[in-house]
């Protein structure tokens, strides 16, 4: 009778390691480069596809790793991709909406002060703030002198208010009320913000309530210095809203 001899099994550590192994998601990589890229989307509203794209990535990714568990790995990295993503997904157009609103603001104000200037017979101060705010006279007692004893100052104040729209202002003075209408254009470059606003002039004539749109144009740009200013660019009379116009076209039809 032959002696029993026991099974020996010889295993290689590798095969263990094999048998271990899961495949990394590839969409939970994407998610989280597109993640990593997301804070790109506070500079220009076109890089916000980074953000979206990571939301989308890393969702899959998790979708994936989810339906295939245990074969997939790569949770932690879909998830940290997902996070981020959704940060910036809010932050980018939040940030965007409030600097928007914010120019805005701020020029009407600065379209408020011109105004001012022009219905209290001030065009003076008005042609001021047609400059470069580096390049401004103060605005006291002494501005009507600088202009009258400057030839070429004086020269570029009458063909400033030869303009249609400053001379009918200053004609109907302090009887006329101007109310903002509408901001038209709003738009941002390497440089500097361009607005574009509509007022109505209202007014009284022979006991008749008239009125006309005058359209401004501002700049608002930095100086040397880093100090950011703005700047009446131009004002144009005789403007007639697009909704007007589409009223108006609608009644006709």
């Amino acid at each position: 009778m032959r002696p029993s001899v026991p099974e020996v099994h010889i295993t290689d550590h590798r095969d263990a390691e094999l048998a271990e192994y899961r495949a990394l998601a590839g969409q939970s990589v994407a998610g989280l480069i597109f993640g990593l890229l997301a804070p790109l989307a506070l500079i220009d509203p076109l890089l916000w596809v980074f953000p979206l794209l990571g939301l989308l990535f890393s969702y899959w990714a998790l979708r994936r790793i989810k339906n295939a568990d245990p074969a997939l790995t790569g949770r932690r990295l879909a998830t940290v991709g997902l996070v981020v993503s959704l940060l910036f997904a809010v932050a980018a157009p939040a940030e965007w909406l409030a600097y928007h609103w914010k120019i805005r603001a701020e020029a009407r104000h600065i379209s408020a002060m011109w105004f001012d200037c022009i219905m209290q017979e001030q065009p003076h101060r008005a042609h001021q703030l047609s400059m470069a705010p580096q390049l401004r006279r103060p605005f006291d007692d002494r501005l009507w002198d600088y202009y009258r004893d400057n030839p070429r100052q004086r020269e570029a104040l009458k063909n400033y208010t030869a303009n249609p729209a400053i001379r009918a202002m200053l004609a109907l003075g302090p009887r006329a009320r101007v109310r903002f209408y509408d901001t038209t254009a709003q738009g941002r470059d390497d440089t500097a913000d361009h607005v574009e606003q509509l007022y109505a002039i209202t007014y009284e004539e022979d006991g008749e309530r008239k009125s006309f749109f005058v359209a401004v144009r501002m700049m608002r740009e930095k100086d040397d210095d880093g100090k950011a200013g703005w700047r009446m660019l131009s004002a144009e009379g005789g403007v007639v809203p697009k909704r007007l116009t589409k009223t108006a076209s609608a009644r006709g039809g």
